[in-house]
């Protein structure tokens, strides 16, 4: 090997020692924290009170999107029928009045005089 090459696996394999201990002090850490909490090794959640919990949790999740879309619900319908209420009261104010066809509409218009293309008037 060359000089160069040397000194990188060297610094490559000193930098693989080091992260190697930081891992192994950190997981020794935890370990040594983990065992004042529990006061013995900590040991694995019984399997059955897992899945009731999970089973649990989803329950209320569930419950409390029912209850949220039923809110959803009862707000829409609120502002449905206010909607229609001001619609209501807007077409008692306002009586309907039919359109005149486009024949008469356009027979009443004033005529105007048009430009020619050339901007003489006709």
């Amino acid at each position: 090997m060359t000089a160069p090459t040397e000194q990188f696996v060297q610094i490559a394999h000193r930098s693989q020692e080091a992260v190697t201990a930081a891992v192994r002090s950190w997981a020794d850490t935890l370990q040594t924290y983990a065992d004042s909490l529990t006061g013995t090794k900590p040991q694995l959640p019984d399997l059955y009170t897992a899945v009731d919990t999970t089973f649990d949790l989803a329950a209320q999740l569930l419950t409390h999107q029912r209850e949220y879309a039923k809110s959803l619900l009862a707000a829409g319908s609120q502002a449905t029928e206010a909607v229609t209420e001001q619609a209501r009261t807007a077409a008692t104010v306002v009586p309907f009045q039919p359109a005149a066809p486009v024949a008469e509409t356009a027979a009443k218009a004033p005529k105007q005089p048009r430009a020619a293309r050339n901007a003489a008037t006709v």
